[in-house]
Order: C-alpha cells, then structure tokens, then sequence
C-alpha cells in the first residue's frame, strides 16, 4: 500500500515540474520578446510610431444622375477638389492658415470662420476650408503639402449644372446646416450626414434626395506625419476599404430638347410656362422666371449675391410654375361658357348687344375693346374675346354656379404636383367671400369674375391643366416630373404612373367639343386674338388673357405704366384641336408689350411647332434606323 503511494507522489511530482516548466518557458519567451521590442527594437519602433499612422479617407458617393424622358442627361457629375483640414493632424493652426492665406489669396478670417463650424466636432473629421478649387490652385497646395500638415486636397463628384436647365426644376446642393444635419442623422442608421456634406434644397434634388445621396465609403490609408500617404510595408496584409454606392437615377418626363426650347421662347420675360401631354399628366417642360444660377448656391452664395436675389421684386427663388397665383383672365371665359351651356342660360346661337360697356345698377363695366363688338354669340364672344358677352352670361348663372363648374376642373385646390411650393389658387364663392371679407357676395362682385378678374387665382400649372381637361373631354390628370428611379445596376426601384384625380362628369361631350371648335376659331379666325400662336401644318386652340395687376383703365398705353403694375399676358393652348398631344401656359408677368394675343401667343406658337418638328425629327430617325438594322441583317 505504502508503495502504491509513493509512486503515486511521485508521477503527481513529474507532472508538477513538467508544468512549471512549460509555464516558465511560455512567461520566458514573452518576456524574451518584450525585451526585443521595447529596448533591443524600442528606438525603431518608436520612430516608425512617429512617423506612420492611419487614416480614414472618406469616399464620397455619385450623387445620382438625372434623365430626360429620351434617356439624355439632364443634370450629371463632374470632380470638384475641396481644400479640407484635419484638427488631429494639423500641428499648428495659426501657422497653417497664415501659410494657406499667403499661397491662396483668401484672408485668414475667412479660414477662421469656417472653423468654427465645425467646433465640437470630432478631431478626425475632416473640416472644409474652400470649395472648387482651380487646378492651379491645387497644384500650389500639393507643391506646398510638406509645410501643412492636416490639410487635404480631397476630390468630390458635384452637379454639373447647365443654364438651359431650370433651376427651379432640378433645385440645387447646398452645404448641410447643423439643424438639419441633426433633423436627418435622428432618421439615418448607417449612412449620416456629415458636415460639410451637401444636401439637396429646392426641386427634384430636395424631393427625391433620399434616392439621389447615395451611400458614403471610405478606405484606410497609412501617412506620415506631414499626412503624406506612405507605402505599406507589410504585404501580407492590407489596408481594409468600402466601395461607396453611387445614388439612383431618375429618369423624367422632360423632354430636354422641347425644354431647351421653351427657355429660348419665354427668354427676357418673367412668369412662367407649362408644358403638359393632356393624356397623362406627363409634364413635358416647364419654366419659371427670373431665375438663379445653382452653380453658385452649390459652391456658397456671397452675402452679396445673396441680398440681391432675396431683395428682387420678381422673386427669383420661387417657383412660380405651382407657387405663383395670377388672375386667369380671359383664359378662364371657357369654364364660364361651359357653365352656361350646361345649365342652358345660353347655347351656341344666344346672342347679346356689346356697346362696350355693361350696366349693372350704379356701376358700368368696360369691355377691352371700348367701341364695343355689336351682336355677339358665343364664338364671336370668344374669338374677339368679348368680355360684355361674359358680364351678361356670368350674371345670369351667378358666382356660386360658375364655382360648381370652375372646381369640378380642379380649380381652387392644389393638385398634388409634389415639387416646391404649392399654392391652391382660389375660386371664389357666396360662402368664401361672407367667412373672409365678413361681406356678403352681391351682383356687382360677379361680372369681374365672369372674365378671370377679381378675385380669381390660378397657378400656370393649373392653366395648362385646365386646357389639358379641355382637350381630352374632362379627364384632370396630377401633373408629374419623374418616370421612374433605376439603381447603380440598373434595377428600376420605383416607378410612377400617370394618375387620374377626377373626370369632369358634369360637362357633357358635346359641350366639351363645342368648346374645343370654338377655340380652334380662336386661332384660324383672321380676327381672332389667338392667331399669333397659329403652327403651319398643325390645328392649335387656345385662348387669350390679360390679367390686370391694378385697377388701370382699359386700352390705357401700358408704355406710361412702372414694370410691376403692367398687365400679365396669358396664353393657354393645346394642339391638335382632337386628340391633343400637348397643353400649353405661358404666363407672362408684368408683362413690356402687354396682351395675351401680342406678347404670350407667339411663344405658346413656337413652343407648339418645336414639339411637332421634334416629333417628325425623331419619327425620321427611327425609320432611318430601322432600315440601316434591315440592311445590316440581310448582309449577314
């Protein structure tokens, strides 16, 4: 037993020693290599550790590129260099920016301002110092790098935007607030917004900028203490990198050549112009005036530049397409006329005596045309564009009856366009007037509102949706801008269809045809106001206005007048007279010549005959290609 014992303690004992030595090996070999690194290879090391270090390089995303309905770039991307500084790195402020100061003849206050943007920021993040640099101006830092350390040239796709787009449109980029910075980061998981970062505002690039940001990557790079990027000694291992994925495209429904035309057309005029197809809401162009340039908002708008555009009567950063109202004025008679002939006051042969004036107990309203027209019927009324005719008809029916019918085109409400601001424009009732004015409605409130005056409101948008229901026998369509959205492979990831708000059930097809005849008068009579807008080749309708800003005389020389009390010209058509393909509303604001028929018909004209040349151009082109696809197949 004893001896069982001891040979037990003794294999207990091996086991023990065998133990302490393994342990006393592992503990030496450790301390063996701690010597080596700390004091046998400390002073290499510690010099590599001063001299090397590892960055993260932020990649920005592609923003996404925006289409015409052709598949022709609208608004693409082009490098842009940004001057960024880097606090971690940079080993003395003042120095850096007296140095920066002196190679780019930019004061040092300016430096300083921009810094303190970015107080409270973490020290890695990168702080931009100048936006767009010039190749010259690159060159000059990259030449200098070894005297500033922290301070970045960083390369950044940006808008490349082109005058013949509008701005009001597409918006523009602008550098992120804090505010907003905070408001966006509370909704964002994995891709935040950073300062510095642009963010869209205004149009296509605010609305869709969920779509367009795209997301941010970044790659880690190793520099030495000056920031210059050195070579990664080890081989074997390498530096980790995330590929940035570029935002998605939208594809529109702008048709880029009709649109470079349209700008031509309204060139030199304030207000606005809309294109629609009347089939399905499809907005083909669309313009708003004065404008501004998006270029400079994205490269940072001077206090200057600023003052000027905000201190501009015509207001430039409004978007007068859906958020100016303007009175309609004669464009809005064929509602009225609807009205009448759907409640029979009138029908087509009822005729009334135009002296020039109409009486209507104290108060005498004129007609444009002070030596009257005579015996008018409703063509007549409309082509001479007769406003007694429209005082005698608008009284019978009253303002509440012209409302039914105004509000059933979709008149007086906003209609969803979805963009910038949106305004509803207004339809006045009885009712309206009594919550408003605490006044109630009387006869003599009617007359003027019976010819688009008084207290009529309506955005160009819905002008051209108003002529676009006319066209297609009372189908009011939402105007849309975007098709569809693709992703950076090609997959389509939404996608938009044309969507009816309502149909005009109360307006019957024959009346809706006798409308469109009559406004095909409006531009083939010798005598119509309309006639300037006339497309060889093609049949136009339309309609005249000429909305007073202020109570001026009729036939008054508008020469005498200041700009902002001269009359807007108006002008709304569509094209064919059946089967229309396209509506138009040219809204010229404060218009110098004056007169719907002299000032807005001409451009509605030439904006009609370029959408039928484009037509026949691209018509050609695909015959031609066919042909050459048939050819290049019977070779084979």
């Amino acid at each position: 037993m004893k001896r069982i014992f001891n040979q037990e303690s003794i294999l207990v004992e091996n086991r023990f020693i065998w133990a302490s030595l393994i342990v006393v090996t592992i503990a030496g070999s450790l301390l063996f290599r701690l010597w080596f690194l700390q004091i046998y290879k400390g002073d290499y090391y510690q010099s590599v550790s001063e001299r090397n270090r590892v960055r993260r390089i932020e990649i920005p995303a592609r923003r996404g590129i925006i289409y015409d309905r052709h598949g022709e770039v609208l608004i693409g991307n082009r490098p842009f260099y940004d001057l960024v500084y880097i606090p971690q790195y940079v080993q003395d402020k003042d120095t850096t920016f007296k140095v920066l100061s002196r190679l780019l003849h930019v004061p040092v206050s300016s430096f300083e301002k921009r810094l303190r943007s970015g107080r409270g920021r973490p020290k890695f993040l990168p702080i931009s110092l100048k936006r767009n640099l010039s190749q010259h101006e690159v060159s000059t830092i990259e030449a200098n790098k070894v005297f500033l350390p922290g301070i970045e040239v960083r390369v950044a796709p940006r808008r490349d935007y082109t005058p013949e787009i509008p701005p009001h449109m597409v918006g523009y980029l602008r550098e992120i607030d804090q505010e907003t910075l905070e408001s966006l980061n509370d909704k964002l998981g994995d891709n935040p917004y950073l300062p510095g970062d642009l963010v869209g505002k205004q149009g296509l690039e605010s609305e869709w900028e969920s779509y367009l940001r795209g997301k941010r990557g970044y790659r880690l790079i190793q520099v030495d203490a000056y920031g210059r990027q050195t070579q990664n000694s080890d081989q074997e291992w390498q530096f980790p990198k995330v590929s940035a994925t570029p935002g998605s495209d939208l594809i529109l429904t702008i048709d880029k050549e009709l649109q470079k035309s349209v700008k031509e057309a309204f060139n030199g005029k304030f207000g606005a112009v809309v294109v629609l197809d009347p089939r399905t809401g499809e907005i083909l162009a669309q313009v708003s005036e004065p404008g501004f340039d998006p270029e400079m908002m994205q490269t940072g708008l001077s206090q200057e530049d600023w003052r000027r555009l905000t201190s501009n009567p015509f207001k430039p950063f409004l978007d007068k397409t859906t958020g100016g109202e303007f009175p309609p004025g004669s464009i809005y008679k064929p509602v009225v006329a609807a009205a009448a002939l759907e409640e029979k006051v009138i029908n087509t042969s009822t005729t009334y005596h135009c002296p020039g004036f109409f009486t209507l107990g104290d108060r005498t309203f004129h007609c444009h045309n002070r030596g009257g027209h005579g015996l008018v019927n409703l063509r007549k009324a409309l082509v001479n564009s007769c406003d007694v005719f429209f005082y005698h008809v608008g009284v019978e029916l009253g303002v509440d009856q012209i409302a039914r019918y105004a509000k059933a085109f979709g008149l007086g409400e906003r209609l969803g366009v979805n963009l910038n601001t949106e305004r509803p424009g207004l339809i006045p009732t009885s009712a309206w007037k009594q919550l408003v004015h605490r006044f109630p409605w009387t006869k003599g409130d009617t007359p003027n509102i019976s010819i688009g005056q008084g207290y009529n409101l309506m955005t160009p948008m819905q002008m051209a949706n108003l002529y676009a229901a006319l066209a297609n026998s009372g189908d009011v369509w939402r105007p849309f801008l975007v098709r569809s959205v693709t992703n950076h492979i090609g997959e389509t990831v939404l996608e938009k269809r044309p969507e009816k708000i309502k149909t005009v059930d109360i307006v019957s097809p024959k009346t809706f045809a006798t409308m469109r005849k009559i406004l095909g008068y409006v531009v083939t009579d010798p005598k119509g106001t309309g006639k300037k807008a006339a497309v060889p080749g093609q049949t136009v309708a339309g309609k005249t206005g000429s909305a007073q800003v202020v109570g001026l005389k009729k036939n008054r020389n508008q020469d005498d007048v200041s700009r902002k009390w001269k009359e807007h010209a108006i002008f709304t058509a569509f094209s064919p007279v059946e089967n229309a393909e396209i509506a138009v509303a040219v809204v010229s604001q404060n218009d110098k010549i004056g007169g719907g028929g002299r000032a807005a018909a001409p451009i509605a004209g030439k904006i009609i005959q370029r959408y039928w040349e484009l037509k026949d151009i691209r018509k050609a082109r695909k015959i031609a290609l066919k042909k050459q696809n048939e050819a290049d197949h019977a070779k084979q």
